[in-house]
């Protein structure tokens, strides 16, 4: 019987130092796919290879391989990367069937994610679906398989609000902005200093509609600079602020042993402003901004404390709604489950059915050459035929049905007993294409 294996290998349970030996390359996945098929004797694979996470997927008829598919997957890797198995199993997890089922969705659902609710984890795993599937690794239970994840992970977003609410410093900025602002589209970004976290806040703020970006430092060419990046106005910083005059969001990010931006200036740039709306977003310790600049009407000030206040209340927010995801993904991999092993019994059943229909087709006809019976005769005979056949499979089968439904894991034993007893010939590729 098939079975659906993966391992793999997380910032969950390996440091980067591990991780980066098992990465591929998009050259290295093409030739891992066909050695990995041809070489292990693996019926279907699709690997995802992220800078947080490197699994392998696999399907293997276990009846055909004298190791375990797990095992078969660990020497690839082994293999391939020239890392001993001991050390592989020391760093990485393996699943089987319906666990392996249950991790995927949870992958693509950015449960298993570093911040959970990220969106950027379900196009990777589409990216190394559809690449494998060019290079012929992923075949009709993967596809299935995949497709159902991908399925499962937009439910999970519509579903639940487990990707709402910034969960990092420069995003809480950016929707801050936007609740003041309700759009960014036109609106201009001033950066004092060259923290990497300003820079980070600004490259967010521009991918969300800022146009204008205005880079003020104590050394000028440091503004240039950073304002390159931006395409930017670089500008020398001032005592007096003018350079904030059309500056709508301000970002300060320095070592200043005292505040930047006290509030009696920056009430006179108010002013001047005609009193336009501003936002203050002060993420240097010990702080740029003076605190009663919050007391300037139409002034917005928050500070690295306020910033990560919101970031903790989101992430408990997307905590409370990961529970209810995990339920979702867990209801949907048994649900996926129990169809596949109905798929994979129903051909089985299948060629049961044909070969007594077949034989009780035969017998019938010779029966029939040797007498002399009406229609409605024969009509009758043909109807116990087809009866007896019935009657003769019906505990056989429902009997497999049962033991797939209720997950025994002996069922794939029975299709085997029966397969050899009766001489079937079936295609499980074929039927579940």
């Amino acid at each position: 019987m098939n079975q659906i294996v993966s391992i793999g290998t997380s910032h969950h349970i390996a440091p980067v130092e591990f991780r980066e030996k098992l990465a591929f390359s998009e050259e290295q996945l093409i030739e891992s796919l066909h050695h990995l098929r041809e070489s292990h004797k693996v019926d279907e694979a699709v690997i995802l290879s992220t800078c947080n996470r490197v699994e392998v997927y696999g399907v293997a008829n276990s009846q055909r391989t004298a190791k375990s598919p797990v095992s078969v997957l660990f020497d690839f890797l082994s293999d391939y990367h020239r890392i001993s198995v001991d050390t592989l199993k020391k760093w990485s997890y393996r699943h089987h069937n319906l666990d392996t089922i249950l991790h995927l969705f949870r992958v693509t659902s950015s449960l298993d994610s570093m911040v959970v609710g990220e969106s950027q984890i379900l196009g990777q795993v589409k990216e190394a679906y559809d690449f494998s599937r060019s290079a012929g690794g992923a075949g009709a239970i993967l596809n299935r398989l995949f497709a159902k994840a991908f399925s499962v992970g937009k439910r999970i977003r519509s579903e639940t609000t487990i990707a709402a609410g910034a969960v990092s410093i420069s995003y809480a900025a950016v929707e801050l902005a936007k609740k003041i602002f309700n759009t960014l589209e036109n609106k201009t970004v001033a950066i004092i200093g060259a923290g990497e976290m300003s820079e980070l806040t600004a490259k967010h703020l521009v991918a969300n509609g800022v146009s204008k970006v205005i880079v003020a430092n104590r050394t000028y060419e440091r503004a240039v600079k950073i304002a390159e990046k931006f395409k930017g106005v670089p500008v020398a910083y001032e005592e007096n602020l003018n350079f904030l005059i059309d500056a709508d969001i301000v970002i300060s990010s320095t070592d200043a042993p005292y505040y930047l931006i006290e509030r009696k200036p920056l009430a006179e740039i108010m002013r001047k402003r005609k009193h336009r709306y501003m936002f203050l977003i002060d993420i240097a310790v010990p702080r740029d901004i003076e605190p009663d600049v919050s007391k300037i009407n139409h002034a917005f000030l928050y500070n690295i404390d306020d910033l990560e206040a919101v970031v903790a209340s989101n992430l408990q927010e997307r905590k409370q709604e990961a529970v209810r995801a995990e339920q979702i993904v867990s209801e949907e991999a048994k649900q996926f489950h129990d169809q596949l092993q109905i798929l994979e019994v129903n051909p089985t059943i299948k060629a049961l059915h044909q070969q007594f229909q077949q034989i009780a087709e035969c017998e019938l006809k010779v029966c029939l050459g040797k007498t002399t019976l009406s229609d409605t005769q024969e009509d009758a005979v043909a109807s116990m035929t087809q009866a007896i056949v019935k009657k003769l499979l019906h505990h056989p089968v429902e009997n497999l049905r049962h033991a797939v439904n209720d997950g025994n894991a002996d069922h794939g034993q029975y299709v085997h007993a029966l397969q050899e007893l009766f001489a079937l010939d079936n295609n499980d590729d074929k039927e579940q294409e």
